[in-house]
């Protein structure tokens, strides 16, 4: 039997330039380094895909995106992509796919429409029309959704999951799932939405960072049932 597509995303965050490295095993990561250092030590631990998160770029602080350059990882660039020239230097960018904001639906449908598969929309699961303003993006030409729990506590939980569940029916197109991932059974409880329309879990850095797992052992508690490496490396 065919296993379904899963990708585990880290999230490397840029902010004043620096950006915490992979920790080494378990244990606390308490070392920063550069944007290129920060993606490499994730990219030596087997991600295939890396969420990298321009924070000095969503404060108005400045960008990174010539940071974005080709690795032995796919690169998702997400760096408050609201308009046409910060889309336009992202697409410049080395990144493989670029995260955009659906503040202004009608700028998203246009962006959309004109990129196609180059482009994901960044939408909260909790946002009042969230359903409506996906299946509106997806008649424009949206290839694919992040979608963020954004709540301060109990993320995917029971009610949340359920919402996942009904937009991924609406929308039928890939979704990346993020926020809330505090433990394994966190990952347990997102991997049963896969068959739905889920194909990809974006990890934030506490877990990683912190000690509370390992990517191999995230990777490990899907490998029965998932194909972690279905897009291999960038070409």
């Amino acid at each position: 039997m065919a296993k379904y597509p899963l990708a585990l995303l880290p999230v490397v965050t840029i902010s004043g330039g620096q950006a915490r490295l992979a920790p080494d095993a378990y244990g606390v990561s308490t070392r920063t380094g550069t944007p290129a250092q920060a993606i490499a030590s994730w990219a030596a631990q087997g991600a295939a895909w890396i969420h990298v998160v321009d924070q000095d770029a969503v404060e108005g602080t400045g960008h990174h995106r010539a940071h974005m350059v080709r690795s032995a990882a796919h690169l998702q660039y997400s760096g408050g992509v609201s308009d046409d020239e910060s889309l336009a230097g992202a697409l410049a960018s080395g990144a493989s796919r670029i995260v955009i904001h659906a503040d202004d639906v009608d700028w998203a449908a246009n962006a959309v429409a004109a990129h196609g598969d180059r482009l994901a929309v960044g939408l909260d699961i909790r946002r009042e029309d969230v359903g409506d303003v996906g299946l509106e993006l997806r008649k424009a030409g949206a290839a694919r959704f992040v979608v963020t729990d954004a709540a301060p506590s109990n993320h995917w939980k029971h009610g949340d999951r359920h919402l996942l569940e009904e937009f991924c029916t609406r929308v039928h197109r890939p979704v990346m799932a993020r926020g809330g991932i505090h433990h394994l059974s966190d990952l347990h409880a997102l991997h049963e939405l896969v068959p739905h329309g889920v194909d990809g879990i974006i990890i934030d850095p506490e877990p990683l960072y912190d000690g509370a797992f390992t990517y191999t052992e995230a990777v490990a508690a899907g490998a029965d049932r998932f194909d972690m490496f279905f897009w291999g490396p960038p070409e």
